[in-house]
């Protein structure tokens, strides 16, 4: 996903590899969000506030862009995200392995891991402030009963579901 947003009087440009949930977030914050799908779920995220949906296909990246921030590739695989990242930008990522800065082929942008796992960044207060007002909807694709539990599991390993899969008692 991209945002363009106005910080300081400067236009940054971000590309968020990411889910569509953070794609609700960033629409919710009144960001431009382009999202990364696949053609089956392009309504589902416009529904959820993104402009625009690309394919993940890395040759559909944005090129340019002062910030990219992963939440979904391996920490060893964003070479593709790296390639949308001006020289002297950023790329931001959560996920493991740590990512070393060789790996993403690039030493002109900045690689940090930004896992907050101790809540030093903040923003769950605003998130939890968006649910309570109805801002953030929660897209469920398949709802279980807890005996089918087993079933759910195995679905979300094993199929590309759009929403969250609910297993209810």
């Amino acid at each position: 996903m991209i945002t363009t947003r106005r910080d300081n009087g400067v236009t940054r440009r971000k590309f968020l590899k990411a889910s569509a949930g953070t794609a609700v977030l960033l629409a919710a914050a009144k960001a431009r969000v382009i999202a990364t799908a696949t053609a089956a779920d392009a309504e589902v995220l416009r529904g959820l506030g993104a402009e625009e949906v690309i394919g993940y296909a890395e040759a559909g990246y944005p090129g340019g862009v002062d910030v990219a921030l992963n939440l979904v590739l391996p920490g060893d695989r964003l070479t593709g995200v790296a390639r949308a990242v001006r020289p002297g930008g950023r790329l931001l990522t959560i996920t493991f392995p740590v990512p070393s800065p060789e790996w993403i082929g690039r030493d002109d942008v900045a690689l940090r891991f930004v896992l907050d796992m101790d809540g030093v960044y903040g923003g769950t207060r605003e998130v939890g402030e968006l649910a309570v007002r109805g801002d953030l909807p929660a897209t469920i694709g398949r709802r279980y009963r807890l005996d089918d539990a087993v079933q759910a599991c195995t679905d979300f390993l094993r199929l590309h579901t759009t929403g969250k899969l609910v297993v209810t008692m």
